[in-house]
């Protein structure tokens, strides 16, 4: 992994660099680049990611010109009490103490190879809270139709069930993907155990695949406000709630080599014994067989012999 760019000291020849980025194609090693520092678009605030006059963090004005995002995936994040009861869960509702979670949404900063395809930078993760990313993904594919699951963008009161209200609101899969899940409190942080409406989850789909372009501006919020997690830290050190660790842990890639290899010498001295004990039984077998027969076949001419008249064997 290229080793990361210092935050506070951008030089004017990256700059430069990275303004020329936008007007020409993208190399691999340049969006590297671009997800392991703050890009300027020559126009930002002082350096060092301080604020404007206009209070507004340089990162958000970003230039990813010739970019674009692509969603990586969902994350939980388990928000901190002073007051935790029970095992750190400080929320009691339906006869248990249990614990509340924010929602985040992870992406990846890319290039569009065409016909919609990206190809991204997996080694920094951007983490940025849900609802902007929704938001900012819809307005993006030209907004929500409504009868769907964006009618649950916001926690909405979904019932209620053996006296125990219940909300809906976006939550994460098991594969970290986009659904509507249910909910204890009207915050939707309390995940609940009810089943919730049935979706096709065909906008969430198209959030989730789709490579979003970056030219117009419209990924310099979600940019700007995100963490970027590099090997699930924070290069901004700014992460109390462990959103990076979170981000880490959920796109790791579990690599089977090194166990097929362990495992490699135990498999053949198996493969071995089996192979040997097989042909030893079908020796041993054949063996009893040839055995058997010897044994019979002189018992049978015995018989044979004994069986034959005396006159009968002089004619």
């Amino acid at each position: 992994m290229m080793k990361l760019v210092s935050l506070l000291g951008l030089a004017s020849a990256a700059t430069a660099a990275a303004s020329s980025s936008a007007a020409n194609p993208i190399s691999s090693t340049m969006l590297k680049e671009a997800s392991h520092r703050i890009l300027e678009d020559g126009e930002g605030g002082e350096e060092g990611g301080e604020e404007d006059e206009g209070g507004d963090d340089n990162n958000n004005n970003a230039n990813l010109a010739g970019y674009s995002l692509q969603y990586s995936t969902c994350l939980r994040t388990k928000i901190a009490s002073d007051d935790d009861a029970v095992e750190g869960n400080s929320y009691y509702v339906n006869g248990a103490y249990r614990a509340q979670y924010n929602l985040y949404a992870t992406f990846r900063l890319c290039t569009d190879e065409g016909n919609g395809k990206c190809t991204c930078d997996a080694s920094v993760e951007y983490a940025t809270e849900m609802d902007n990313f929704l938001e900012s993904s819809l307005t993006y594919l030209g907004g929500a139709g409504g009868g769907d699951e964006t009618d649950y963008l916001e926690c909405t009161y979904g019932g209620a069930e053996n006296g125990v209200d219940y909300y809906l609101g976006p939550q994460c899969s098991d594969s970290g993907g986009l659904i509507i899940g249910t909910f204890y409190d009207e915050d939707c942080t309390v995940k609940a155990g009810y089943s919730a409406p049935s979706f096709s989850y065909n906008t969430f789909s198209s959030i989730e695949s789709t490579c979003q372009d970056c030219s117009n501006g419209g990924c310099n919020d979600l940019y700007g406000d995100a963490h970027q997690c590099v090997n699930g830290k924070d290069i901004a050190g700014d992460d109390d709630e462990g959103v990076c660790s979170a981000a880490k842990r959920a796109t790791a890639e579990v690599d089977y080599s090194r166990v097929k290899k362990r495992n490699y010498g135990a498999v053949l001295f198996a493969k071995v014994f089996i192979g040997m004990l097989v042909i030893g039984l079908i020796g041993g077998a054949m063996f009893l067989a040839y055995t058997y027969y010897l044994r019979h076949k002189g018992d049978r001419t015995e018989h044979l012999v004994e069986s034959v008249p005396v006159g009968a064997a002089l004619t």
